[in-house]
């Protein structure tokens, strides 16, 4: 009886799983996923102290997580700024590798195997190497994407910055829907 309770439950258990593994908030960056609040996390006075940048048109803003993190060098969350329940939109954590590129060409491949294998219904695509508007002349960024059902995003993208005064970086971003149309983001290819 104990063998029949045992496959029974991990049929149910497999069944069950692919309708959790590709929902992007079954997957957090210091606890958080886009849809809660980031007041679950911070206190609305940390919030508004910690607050790192404001889009042009201050729709949405741009705080960071000042709590330290054995993973990240730096994390922000970006909300509405007129939301006053501070719905999470994205959750960016970066890791500096500074004079390492290819340290976090690396990094970048290993966390993507365990992301393809965490979200095996979301579609992927390598970007390759692309320019970049900032960071110096020749400056690139390696994006690979992760996009969702409901137009979620995921990234996991290196930045070659050629000014030496930035740090080349990996980060590992999770986008809602209505802020990836927002962004609007263009790619083009480098060089190289």
């Amino acid at each position: 009886m104990k063998k029949l309770s045992t496959y029974l439950f991990l049929i149910l258990f497999s069944f069950s799983a692919p309708s959790f593994a590709d929902d992007i908030q079954d997957f957090e960056i210091e606890g958080m996923t886009i849809g809660n609040s980031l007041l679950d996390y911070m206190s609305e006075e940390e919030i508004k102290e910690n607050v790192g940048f404001v889009y042009e048109d201050k729709k949405f803003t741009v705080s960071y997580y000042n709590k330290s993190s054995e993973i990240y060098d730096m994390v922000g969350i970006e909300y509405k700024s007129n939301d006053q329940t501070y719905k999470i939109h994205g959750v960016q954590g970066m890791i500096y590798f500074e004079n390492n590129i290819e340290g976090c060409y690396e990094k970048q491949d290993e966390i993507e195997k365990e992301i393809s294998s965490m979200f095996t219904e979301s579609k992927k695509k390598d970007w390759g190497i692309l320019k970049l508007d900032f960071g110096g002349e020749g400056s690139t960024y390696r994006p690979i994407t992760f996009d969702f059902k409901n137009d979620h995003r995921m990234a996991v993208d290196c930045y070659h910055l050629t000014d030496t005064s930035q740090k080349n970086n990996l980060k590992v971003t999770m986008t809602s829907n209505e802020l990836r149309k927002y962004l609007k983001l263009t790619a083009e290819p480098a060089d190289n």
